[in-house]
């Protein structure tokens, strides 16, 4: 799977040479800076028109270059032979193994504030799932790791909106925009496509983003039917007294069972400059006993149905944070997003039952 972007522009035909010198200059510079580029070709499609086709390896990368601009030389020596841009667009991409369609949409000027919207073949109305990656909050991990969910949920009639949001090490990340953000991305279902059945939503979240699901699920506008936390971070006052997450302080750290990379392990460095005192900490702006309204709105009372789950053998997250979750003998931290789990069977059937 790869994120296409397709950028029009006109050159003025004097400039047309020049444009074409700087060409190499500028694609060595994007494979040199920017993450996740992948391959540009350039498209004459009149005397004076271009058609740019990029393609990364996900939004996020094609977002983060946008913002650098050309802070490049050479990429800002390509753009000045430019004489205009027409537009600039986000392709749609296809899953590689059935060909359905998945269509990015911001919900707020941020790279970061975006979601993925996957929708099965037909007119529907569908139930939709909103999925909530984890990664202690913060920006070393994106929605990438929870996409098998959202392709077997698809697969099982249900609309998926995979979100992304800013996390810790981000401009805007941690208190309150975090939470800000995943409440602006679920408001953004309202008209994002007629065929999602609104009065149908349920939210599913892993490990941060299972207290993000948690959060969410006190919410008292009717928005939703159920939520699921997997592997998540229920206590966070009890996270906060153990300092959860200082373990990245540690270079000799031991790595949690099946743990995927990090998506953008660039962010490293700020999460270890900032995670001596605990990842709670750090999100809220403070401890439990310095900032305790915050840690009391965003840990309330579900007032939809609520289902945690939890491995006995998660090394991430202590089940003793997890509330009063549904165990799984044996299984660690990332069994519970693997849609061939027994959990997961087990949370698709309880999805189902919020429905009837």
């Amino acid at each position: 799977m790869s994120v296409i972007e397709l950028t029009t522009f006109t050159v003025k035909p004097q400039n047309t040479a020049a444009m074409l010198a700087a060409r190499p200059g500028m694609v060595d510079a994007f494979r040199r800076d920017r993450r996740g580029f992948v391959a540009a070709r350039l498209i004459r499609v009149a005397e004076d028109t271009w058609l740019d086709q990029v393609e990364w390896t996900d939004d996020t990368a094609w977002d983060e270059s946008r913002a650098k601009g050309g802070n490049q030389p050479e990429i800002a020596a390509f753009f000045a032979t430019i004489d205009a841009l027409v537009s600039s667009d986000r392709g749609v991409r296809y899953d590689d193994e059935d060909g359905r369609a998945v269509r990015t949409v911001a919900y707020g000027p941020h790279p970061s504030q975006v979601g993925e919207l996957y929708v099965p073949e037909g007119e529907g109305p569908f139930p939709v799932v909103v999925l909530i990656h984890g990664g202690y909050w913060t920006a070393m991990f994106d929605r990438r790791q929870v996409t098998p969910l959202a392709d077997d949920l698809v697969k099982g009639g249900y609309a998926v909106w995979n979100i992304e949001y800013r996390r810790l090490g981000e401009e805007g990340g941690g208190w309150p925009g975090t939470f800000d953000d995943v409440n602006t991305a679920l408001d953004r279902l309202d008209g994002l496509d007629d065929r999602l059945d609104l009065t149908k939503v349920q939210v599913v979240g892993h490990s941060a983003g299972g207290q993000l699901a948690k959060y969410l699920a006190g919410r008292t506008d009717g928005k939703l039917r159920g939520a699921v936390s997997l592997a998540g971070v229920i206590d966070l006052v009890e996270a906060d007294k153990d300092h959860l997450g200082s373990v990245f302080t540690d270079p000799n750290a031991k790595e949690p069972a099946g743990a995927p990379p990090a998506q953008a392990p660039e962010f490293a460095p700020v999460v270890v400059a900032n995670a001596g005192q605990g990842i709670p900490f750090w999100l809220l702006g403070g401890h439990h006993d310095q900032v305790p309204d915050r840690y009391a709105e965003v840990t309330g009372p579900a007032v939809v149905p609520l289902l945690t789950v939890h491995g006995t053998d998660d090394d991430v997250v202590a089940s003793k944070y997890a509330g009063d979750p549904v165990e799984f003998q044996g299984a660690h931290h990332f069994d519970v997003i693997n849609p061939e789990h027994e959990s997961w069977r087990m949370v698709r059937g309880w999805l189902a039952d919020r429905l009837a």
